[in-house]
């Protein structure tokens, strides 16, 4: 049995990983950090991976699966730009 961990950001950060949260099904999870990452943001995110249908009327994950990819393994994280002062 698989053991997730519950997925942790750093400030400024996005991050789109599976795992699941207390006792519920194991899905994609959308994760925000703050300091200007914000819940918008991963919402953003969502919209992308899970409502933007492909011909075949297919998520992105749905898609990813049918072609193959074990959609257990997905990760994905952006890190905002460090705003520089001069």
């Amino acid at each position: 049995m698989k053991r997730y961990r519950t997925p942790k950001t750093k400030p400024g950060e996005l991050k789109v990983v599976y795992g699941k949260l207390l006792n519920d099904n194991p899905d994609i999870l959308y994760c925000h950090g703050g300091e200007g990452a914000d819940k918008a943001d991963a919402r953003l995110l969502a919209h992308f991976f899970e409502n933007v249908n492909w011909p075949n009327d297919l998520n992105l994950g749905q898609e990813l699966e049918r072609r193959g990819y074990d959609i257990t393994t997905l990760r994905f994280t952006i890190q905002q730009k460090a705003n520089k002062q001069v």
